[in-house]
């Protein structure tokens, strides 16, 4: 099984790259926040020295097909802070748009820092595995690639949970990326747009009989520091109805550092009847 930055590798191709979509990281296929970390990649290979991610907005077009996907960046502006847009396509027809914001600017502000969750460490928590495995719960390949412990599991028949968000512990399996920022940004970005749908899971009372693929997402990167192993997912999707699910997602690590502040919304499908 690839790791993230083994599955996101790109090829140079003309005037931009092709990237091979790696199957074990699809869900109803390549997972959302899989797409928005090859633009993150593509982005890393052009921008200027000391250069950091900041902002990235992306639109996820339609669901991408296996195989190549060709992945092209335009600057927008260039200097100390730059604007990239970046499109992945499939046979010409989008897939993921995306404007990605980088600076190289460490300009000091007052500093102002959020609250950690009050929460345990991984080390105090059983793993995903541990609990479906005894719960009988089958999960998708995509999976695999996580280690994740949460903080309060639970299913649709179980009793309501004592905190609306669902937070839970994440890592990844395959990991080695040093201190490279873009790298943690891909990371980060995975798991935000990862965080909503079970954020929106979390709070029903019963089963529903929908899924709800991304429509949008947005992550704001503020760590200008490696983030570490172990990332803490805070998701609160507290806004459902109309057809869209919405939620907010806040990644930590085991410092209590914030790393990335994200939001999306999904579009609720019905699955069709066979």
């Amino acid at each position: 099984m690839a790791g993230l930055i083994e599955a996101t590798a790109l090829r140079p191709d003309g005037g931009g790259f092709v990237a091979t979509l790696d199957p074990d990281w699809e869900i109803w296929g390549p997972a959302g926040g899989y797409m928005a970390a090859i633009a993150l990649r593509a982005v890393r290979a052009c921008a200027g020295e000391g250069h950091r991610p900041v902002t990235l907005t992306g639109q996820f077009v339609r669901v991408a097909k296996p195989g190549d996907i060709q992945v092209m960046v335009e600057p927008v502006k260039e200097g100390g802070s730059a604007l990239y847009a970046v499109t992945l396509a499939h046979e010409g027809r989008p897939v993921f748009l995306s404007q990605i914001w980088t600076t190289k600017r460490t300009e000091p502000s007052a500093i102002i820092q959020p609250v950690m969750p009050d929460v345990p460490r991984p080390a105090a928590l059983r793993s995903h595995e541990e609990i479906s495995a005894e719960r009988g719960i089958a999960h998708g390949k995509f999976w695999r690639n996580l280690d994740g412990r949460p903080f309060e599991f639970r299913l649709h028949d179980d009793p309501p949970a004592q905190h609306p968000n669902q937070r839970r512990w994440m890592r990844f399996r395959t990991w080695d990326a040093g201190d490279d920022l873009f790298f943690d940004a891909m990371r980060t970005a995975l798991l935000i747009d990862l965080g909503i749908w079970p954020g929106h899971w979390h709070r029903l009372e019963e089963a529903g009989t929908y899924l709800a693929p991304s429509l949008d997402l947005t992550v704001y990167f503020h760590g200008s520091e490696p983030a570490g192993e172990w990332l803490l997912s805070d998701a609160d999707s507290d806004m459902a109805g109309n057809g869209l699910i919405s939620g907010r997602v806040r990644i930590w690590n085991e410092a209590g550092r914030a790393l990335a502040t994200g939001s999306g919304h999904c579009l609720v499908t019905t699955p069709r009847s066979r």
